[in-house]
């Protein structure tokens, strides 16, 4: 045992010394420098001035200093201090590394790409309308674009507008002096010549509306109805009736529309009438009406029919109770059927003051029962023998 202690206690300072002897784990450098922020933006436009790009570090001791250690940035971009600015003027793509330096010569390294793309100009609005009419002027096209930079400007750089058309600023106006069937191109063009194009077509024609319906169809009472007259030739065409009726429950819009529900059956015999911007025509028409076939529903009327009652029952008075030797018995009232209504000179069993009348006639009644039991009973005694 007393050789134990000493062995226990050189193995344990061994085991400290061969403890003190292990490498110590791996541990961050002390004033290690991290980038902190977001890579640049991976794309930009041809000629666009951008936000600075701010490139923050932690740790190290600052101040710090940035720059580009491969690669390049885009031309016309620039390190300034610890951030990248500038426009780009040249399109392509461009791969760099950045590097953070502290004070002590501590950095860290951040890989970026940034692509320059060509802005390009779009046309964002409709063609001009495909059909104008001679002589009539007509309210400005304005051409809308996106992209690129303003102000844009507008031309036509194949074929031509119509006679008595130009072009305004980014807009086409003017009035049309010469039939005929015009394609060109227009180019919005921006303020570094970046553009977009258009093509269009424009129809000039001589203004003459006509009607472009047939005949309406037969109708018939008290069925729904519908039917578009329609034209063309002209702009703004609008329908009316000119002369004639048209069939009672029918109605004509401005839009050529006939509808309703014919009412009367019958020919009816109408003009209509089309007027455009600068002219007109006129058509005329015959409408059959026919009769309702027996038995088709019809709609059901909007009021209600007031339902008959039945005829209040007159009174009739009741014939007085026969008695035995009617001669030898005095004439006594007998009361009469009370009527369930009130009129001439029967008394009022409804209203305010039909209680007191229920009564009075309650009392008269059973009055009337007294004398005929008193009158009965005085009957029998008289035809009784005496024993």
């Amino acid at each position: 045992m007393g050789t134990l202690r000493p062995v226990m206690a050189l193995t344990m300072v061994a085991a400290l010394l061969l403890g003190a002897a292990q490498p110590a784990a791996a541990q961050p450098a002390a004033g290690t420098v991290t980038i902190t922020s977001g890579k640049p933006r991976p794309v930009m436009y041809l000629g666009q001035v951008y936000a600075i790009h701010t490139v923050e570090a932690a740790g190290g001791t600052g101040p710090y200093r940035l720059s580009v250690v491969s690669g390049s940035l885009p031309p016309g971009m620039l390190v300034v201090g610890t951030s990248l600015g500038g426009a780009p003027t040249t399109p392509g793509t461009y791969p760099f590394t950045l590097r953070m330096t502290d004070q002590n010569d501590l950095f860290d390294e951040q890989s970026a790409t940034i692509e320059v793309r060509e802005q390009k100009v779009a046309i964002t609005s409709g063609k001009p309308r495909p059909v104008m009419y001679l002589g009539r002027v007509y309210a400005i096209h304005t051409v809308e674009a996106a992209g690129g930079t303003g102000p844009y400007r507008l031309s036509v750089v194949s074929g031509s507008l119509p006679p008595g058309m130009l072009v305004v600023g980014t807009s086409l106006g003017g009035a049309p002096t010469t039939p005929g069937t015009y394609p060109f191109t227009l180019r919005m063009t921006d303020q570094k010549n970046r553009f977009d194009e258009q093509d269009a077509i424009v129809v000039v024609a001589v203004a003459a509306t006509a009607f472009t319906s047939g005949e309406p169809p037969a109708a018939t009472v008290g069925k729904p109805y519908s039917f578009r007259f329609t034209a063309d030739g002209d702009s703004d065409i609008a329908f009316a009736v000119a002369a004639g009726a048209l069939p009672g429950g029918l109605t004509l819009d401005e839009e050529g529309k006939l509808s309703g529900t014919p009412s009367k059956a019958g020919t009816f015999a109408f003009t209509v009438a089309a007027k455009g911007y600068s002219t007109s025509a006129t058509k005329q028409v015959s409408l059959t009406v026919a009769a309702r076939t027996p038995g088709t529903p019809t709609a059901p009327p909007t009021g209600s029919t007031p339902t008959p009652t039945a005829p209040a029952a007159t009174p009739t008075p009741s014939d007085p109770a026969a008695t035995p030797s009617e001669s030898s018995l005095p004439a006594t009232p007998q009361p009469t059927a009370s009527p369930s209504t009130v009129g001439g000179a029967w008394l009022p069993i409804t209203g305010p003051g039909s209680p007191l009348v229920l009564l009075l006639l309650s009392v008269v009644a059973f009055s009337v029962g007294g004398i005929l039991l008193v009158l009965a009973y005085n009957r029998r005694r008289r035809f009784t023998a005496p024993e």
